[in-house]
């Protein structure tokens, strides 16, 4: 990955994140960032003509039809090698339709190809919803549906990981490792990190319909945060023998 083109939902917190993130992770790497400014529902109804979604989509040049400021624009004029979209579940809002999301996940599943997009159950602020690391009461936490239009709420009063200006490494790599490991709990009933060779070959796809699933089951979602796992998907055996091998440097 050279040139890097993130869309994201949001224009502030998306994008402290992910200053944050290269700044510790990979600092110097190029990467643009294109805020959507709207939520995934806006985007999905604008993607599906006739509730078919086009086969060819262009995701740049598609929006970039659409936006009207031309500084955006520009920056959607440009070549990527990789494209990410970063975008909120948000399975309250009254637009939700969650076929057309799941459609968006399987379409959008190769950042050199068309794309790939990362949902964050039920926000971006998931990252950080976490008490004292290592906190095993993560594997199971759960926020009902009704409660979410107070979440930021939520996450400002049991997070103890609120300043993103303080995370380091460790924190970071600890952050993620739990994340991980939730997402292993969710996919496969294993609260453990897996081993690169089986990271690789998740399917977003099965952790969207297990989150449905519960959604329409329960009136509830899991905690979690798929883009964290961008870092990893950079050099996965290395990041994750590290974790495994350095329990005692990270909260995990």
């Amino acid at each position: 990955m050279n040139n890097i083109l993130f869309i994201t939902e949001g224009p502030v917190d998306e994008k402290d994140f992910l200053e944050k993130m290269y700044e510790i992770f990979y600092p110097g790497k190029d990467y643009n960032i294109y805020p959507y400014e709207t939520k995934i529902h806006t985007l999905t109804a604008s993607l599906f003509q006739e509730d078919k979604l086009d086969e060819n989509l262009d995701i740049r040049l598609t929006l970039k039809a659409l936006e009207k400021d031309e500084k955006k624009k520009a920056i959607l004029s440009q070549k990527y090698t990789d494209i990410f979209l970063v975008f909120d579940l948000d399975p309250h809002d009254k637009q939700a339709d969650f076929e057309k999301i799941k459609k968006l996940v399987e379409y959008f599943d190769d950042s050199s190809d068309k794309g790939k997009l990362y949902i964050n159950y039920p926000m971006m602020q998931s990252y950080k919803h976490l008490q004292k690391m290592p906190d095993d009461k993560f594997k199971d936490r759960k926020i009902e549906i009704e409660s979410l239009t107070k979440y930021k709420e939520i996450v400002a009063r049991e997070s103890s990981y609120i300043q993103l200006k303080r995370y380091n490494y460790p924190i970071f790599m600890s952050i993620i490792a739990h994340h991980i490991k939730k997402a292993n709990f969710i996919l496969n009933n294993q609260y453990s990190l897996p081993t690169s060779k089986e990271f690789v070959k998740w399917d977003y796809a099965q952790i969207y319909d297990k989150q449905i699933q519960l959604i329409e089951s329960q009136k509830q979602v899991y905690i979690l945060n798929t883009f964290l796992f961008h870092i990893i998907e950079y050099k996965p055996k290395q990041l994750l023998e590290q974790l495994n091998s350095k329990k005692d440097k990270f909260l995990i």
